[in-house]
């Protein structure tokens, strides 16, 4: 009798990760997309925000980050605003840091979620116990639609002892078994004056709330794309008075708005050891056959964060067989590289899912997986 193939049975990533590899890091996960969305909107009810939506389902439609209400970063983007602003606060912070390392732990190795992103799979492939969640204190000051303004109606400060509280409780709360800290993300969409203050408060904080563990770049290239000698200059004198004794990583290269000289210039400015999203160096590569940012890459030994759903959403890659090739050329250099989610309860995504998805589509062997997940132990910010 020919027994009958089940969905688990033919699971190519239950088959790829050995039974001794069921605990792994995450490293490029944003606070803003970590709260699912039918907690987000549990959330908005009880602070009274303003304009969210008029429905549950409008809202739900709206946050959802999909193919077919994304075409670029910018509108990938364009709902982080409504995020922060819920999340603003110490409370909505702590709040939000809770869910997203319950999400992460509970969630991060199931192959499907809930309609509202809430967890569906009772059988998880693995579980993440080593997560680096990030955000920017600034845009949970209540700054919305006034990305000019110097302060809001919070005090950053009290939002990044808050973020640093909610992520021992949680390590206590799971008695070890997940360790969690923060990177701190400066804006290219805030004035100087505010990436500078935030600077400072790293500089400060960082001496007793030991959960921070590095700083980013983040946010839309088109708005400021550091072209200009002067504003890479600025970052980096931004990134220099958070100290050098932090982790650093940036998002840059994953839009047409950052060309190939500025990638250049931006990673000798900044000195990440990790990079999120660097497709233009592989567009280099294949359009022009100019291999001086993989090159630059594997010389400075800098790990790369990819995140797979969204790079398909904002279209830094078309297909999951472009996103094999990319994955193949960053091995022919020799250049690390890790997965993660990004937005993951925006997206209704887990790492689990997107590893299948990878697999499925023949995108990356079981090798390229379980050499990108000991990447991400190794390349991780937190200690040991």
């Amino acid at each position: 009798m020919i027994k009958k193939q089940t969905k688990e049975s033919t699971s190519l990533l239950r088959q790829a990760v050995p039974p001794d590899m069921r605990q792994l890091t995450e490293l490029h996960v944003h606070l803003g997309g970590s709260v699912p969305i039918y907690r987000l909107w549990e959330m908005g009810i009880m602070r009274g925000i303003r304009g969210a939506a008029d429905s549950y389902e409008e809202f739900v439609r709206r946050m959802h980050r999909t193919n077919e209400r994304t075409e670029n970063l910018d509108q990938y983007l364009e709902i982080f605003d409504t995020v922060e602003l819920i999340q603003a606060g110490p409370d909505g912070v702590r709040e939000s840091i809770l869910i997203a390392i319950n999400g992460a732990y509970r969630t991060g190795g199931m192959r499907q979620l809930g309609p509202g992103g809430e967890g569906g799979d009772p059988d998880p492939v693995f579980e993440i116990n080593r997560l680096e969640l990030r955000f920017n204190p600034m845009k949970r000051t209540g700054l919305m639609l006034s990305r000019g303004a110097v302060s809001g109606l919070f005090d950053a400060d009290r939002i990044i002892r808050a973020a640093c509280d909610a992520v021992v409780q949680s390590e206590i709360a799971y008695k070890g078994a997940i360790q969690a800290g923060l990177i701190i993300c400066f804006a290219r969409d805030l004035p100087w004056e505010v990436n500078r203050s935030l600077a400072e408060k790293i500089r400060y904080w960082k001496k007793s709330q030991k959960k921070i563990i590095g700083i980013d770049l983040a946010g839309p290239e088109s708005v400021l794309p550091l072209d200009n000698p002067g504003d890479l200059e600025r970052m980096a004198e931004v990134f220099d008075c958070a100290g050098d004794d932090l982790g650093r990583t940036v998002h840059v290269g994953e839009t047409p708005h950052t060309s190939l000289d500025t990638f250049l210039a931006t990673l000798r400015a900044l000195k990440p050891q990790r990079v999120a999203h660097p497709v233009v160096a592989a567009r280099a590569f294949w359009q022009n056959n100019d291999a001086r940012g993989l090159e630059l890459l594997a010389e400075m030994n800098i790990c790369c964060e990819l995140c797979v759903k969204s790079n398909l959403l904002t279209r830094a890659l078309d297909t999951p067989e472009e996103y094999g090739k990319f994955i193949a050329l960053l091995d022919d250099f020799g250049i690390r590289y890790t997965f993660s989610t990004d937005s993951p309860a925006l997206q209704m995504t887990t790492l689990a899912n997107e590893m299948e998805f990878l697999l499925e589509h023949s995108a990356i062997t079981p090798e390229q997986l379980l050499k990108a997940f000991k990447n991400a132990e190794a390349a991780s910010f937190l200690r040991a």
